[in-house]
């Protein structure tokens, strides 16, 4: 590896961190590339037109055709270029010929300034010329900076001709100026190699974020297909302990002699249903996190599927003695979605607002029309979830740490997996709870999903 590109500034890069410097290095110098170029052209045509009434025009022309060849040049490689994929390899000779492009260009400049200050002897010219140059160091160490070599190449060769052309013009020079030449040359290379630092620093920890990014990744999709596997080698045992716990319990095989022996089966059966529930709910949840989950989308009515659901909980509400009230909003479009995977994702939410609501409280589902397309929001009168906590029961196997939630069972996979389906929907889930007021779960389905409104229907 060409180590010198970065001069005494780093010299201890791995082959690998060299050749990501070496990417990033061009990746910068192409977003920069159309600036430099306008500037270019633009300074060097000021310069020939302030010098026009004092220097020969065939010498004028001859210096400025150069500079708007390059920009043409430049210009061309950025419009070309700026397209472009981020490269996955820059050899050292790229970065070779942009180390001495930068001292050509460097010495191009550097000619042309002190030329037009030998010839020039109007102080306002001389002094937009020291501006320009100036400006133009400038342009160049924010163009150059992640490449000291080229970047010193460039300023050696751009501001040494005119500052000595000025010094061996001016006869005796103040001391202060010698002086503030050295602060400015001190400040400038302190300036440089905090950049360079930086820069390659900034390399470094996106490097390594990328790498770690990749790891967890990796790990995840393994933990994903562990989980997919293991869920898919126990509910075999798990169906059959289930079935002949339901035999028992039912006496199809004749009586049972002690009658407790029927609770033991049916707290069997119950068990398992429970832990069956548990491995497919983690089974859907790696299939979403693996990509695997796919939707089979038809057209469904969603006053039917907040039928279905409540249906299918009215017993759980009366056992829990709490109220539903439904409100649907008449001619609701009907909706392009996975009707299994909408019915699981309400009958999540419905059942965590029947867990965790106390006796007597009051549970309510409405769906309406709004901009951003369908809504079903369930709200329920429960014991809330603290602010602290929100953002932390969308993510699986986490649980509320309030005493009363903690009293419930569940695995905090029900939120985490309806938020993973809204997803997959292009809709999405939002909470909204305050502890001991209860909570909001708002249903946000597409308007891109939502069919042409049905006929007027009703709802009991």
């Amino acid at each position: 590896m060409a180590r010198w590109h970065a001069l005494w500034l780093k010299p201890h890069l791995t082959p690998e961190m060299e050749r990501e410097v070496n990417i990033e290095r061009m990746r910068l110098m192409a977003r920069q590339q159309g600036v430099s170029a306008g500037a270019h052209a633009l300074s060097s045509i000021m310069l020939t037109v302030a010098a026009w009434s004092a220097v020969n025009h065939a010498v004028l022309f001859a210096a400025v055709i150069p500079f708007q060849m390059v920009a043409i040049w430049q210009l061309w490689l950025w419009l070309r270029h700026r397209h472009r994929r981020r490269a996955s390899a820059v050899g050292d000779a790229t970065i070779t010929r942009i180390c001495v492009w930068s001292l050509v260009f460097g010495a191009l400049w550097g000619g042309l300034s002190a030329t037009l200050l030998t010839l020039v002897n109007a102080p306002e010219v001389q002094l937009l010329i020291c501006l320009v140059i100036i400006g133009m160091a400038s342009g160049g160490t924010m163009m150059l900076f992640s490449i000291p070599a080229a970047l010193a190449g460039f300023l050696t060769f751009s501001l040494i001709p005119p500052w000595l052309t000025f010094v061996l013009s001016s006869g005796a020079v103040s001391w202060t100026f010698y002086a503030y030449s050295a602060v400015y040359g001190v400040c400038m290379l302190l300036s440089v190699r905090y950049s360079y630092d930086t820069f390659v620093e900034n390399v470094r920890l996106r490097t390594a974020n990328a790498d770690l990014a990749y790891k967890a990744d990796a790990a995840n999709r393994a933990k994903s297909r562990f989980l997919a596997n293991m869920s898919h080698e126990l509910r075999t045992p798990l169906n059959a302990i289930i079935g002949f716990a339901e035999v028992i319990h039912n006496q199809f095989k004749g009586p049972v002699g002690n009658p407790q022996y029927i609770d033991f089966a049916r707290s069997i059966h119950e068990s398992g249903q429970h832990l069956v529930g548990i491995i497919n709910d983690i089974l859907d949840l790696s299939k979403v996190e693996e990509g695997k989950l796919e939707l089979e989308e038809e057209t469904i009515s969603i006053p039917a599927v907040i039928e279905r659901v409540t249906r299918l909980m009215r017993q759980g509400l009366e056992n829990a003695e709490l109220t539903l009230a439904v409100s649907v909003a008449p001619q609701l479009p009907d909706v392009m979605a996975d009707a299994l995977k909408l019915d699981q994702v309400l009958l999540n939410i419905l059942s965590n607002a029947v867990k965790f609501t106390p006796p007597g409280g009051r549970i309510s589902i409405d769906a309406s029309r709004n901009a951003a397309g369908l809504a079903i929001v369930v709200a329920d009168t429960g014991v809330g979830i603290s602010e602290d906590e929100l953002a932390e029961v969308l993510k699986p196997f986490v649980q509320g740490r309030d005493s009363e939630r903690r009293l419930v069972r569940g695995t905090g996979l029900g939120l985490p997996l309806a938020d993973q389906m809204m997803k997959l929907h292009g809709g999405s889930l939002a909470l909204a709870s305050r502890r001991g007021e209860g909570t909001v779960v708002t249903l946000q389905l597409p308007a891109a999903g939502l069919i042409a409104a049905p006929a007027m229907r009703s709802f009991g």
